[in-house]
């Protein structure tokens, strides 16, 4: 029967640690509560930006558990304690242009995060009100005047589910040192730095609080969790993960998000003396 001591834990958002309603069960509150009693950091890795998440976690009601958050796919860590945060390999304004050139004939929408705020070339009462549940305010820009000199952390396509086919094909074809692109929902694909994924902001995670990959529990469901599944010490998938996810993880929950999976998984297998029970 293996073990393994848990210093940290850190888990997804969407698709893992909320449930389809975008809110925290009161199981999960729980075992992250009890988390913070045994003395092992808890925070969010997450594809959304820091500003979005800080708020949210005040309504979860779960403020007094998170100690860091990794936002922008591993692009930016916050130390929730000392109000620190820092961000790695930003893209520049001229590779996200060469993106929405190349894209822009598709039926897509293009998004932009910066803070609290996501600029798009298009913006509906739908997009707007999607926005609102991530805790976002969308405005309509015009593209190529908005990202002339400036550096974003990512770029992100937004169509119905149905066509992740097309943008796929389409992306394969993409020809740019300076980022790359990889599904990050059904109806998502993301372009970013090609230093930059959650296993990178895991590792800088990692550094930052002193701790071994070894010691580390993540959760995660979506293909943009893969890398830091892989590289954690133990690497936890939703069972309504992706396979890409669920090929390299070390647990699949035999729960959803929305049957409370993450707290679950502490409850059973870390609880009892902050070790990782995998028998």
């Amino acid at each position: 029967m293996e073990k393994k001591q848990i210093t940290l834990v850190a888990t997804d958002l969407d698709g893992t640690f909320l449930n389809s309603e975008k809110k925290v069960t009161d199981l999960n509150r729980e075992a992250i509560h009890r988390l913070k009693e045994k003395g092992i950091l808890f925070g969010i890795a997450s594809g959304r930006p820091i500003d979005t998440i800080r708020p949210m976690i005040a309504d979860w009601q779960i403020e007094k558990s998170v100690s860091f958050i990794v936002g922008m796919n591993g692009g930016v860590l916050y130390d929730v304690r000392r109000r620190e945060k820092e961000e790695y390999h930003l893209i520049p304004g001229a590779a996200c242009l060469k993106v929405y050139h190349f894209f822009k004939d598709l039926d897509i929408t293009f998004q932009i995060t910066v803070g609290p705020t996501c600029y798009t070339n298009h913006s509906t009462e739908k997009s707007r009100a999607r926005s609102r549940i991530f805790g976002e305010y969308e405005i309509e820009v015009d593209l190529e005047e908005f990202l002339k000199n400036r550096d974003v952390n990512k770029m992100i396509l937004h169509f119905n589910a149905d066509y992740m086919p097309v943008i796929k094909e389409r992306a394969a074809k993409f020809r740019d040192h300076r980022v790359v692109g990889f599904a990050t929902a059904d109806d998502l694909f993301e372009y970013v730095d090609p230093a930059i994924n959650k296993g990178f902001g895991i590792r800088k995670l990692a550094k930052h609080y002193g701790t071994d990959l070894s010691n580390i529990v993540v959760f995660g469901d979506a293909p943009n969790d893969r890398e830091m599944i892989e590289i954690a010490g133990t690497g936890v998938c939703m069972k309504n993960g992706s396979e890409e996810s669920k090929r390299v993880a070390d647990y699949i929950t035999p729960e959803t998000n929305d049957d409370s999976a993450v707290g679950r998984f502490i409850m059973k297998h870390i609880m009892e003396n902050a070790y990782v029970n995998m028998g």
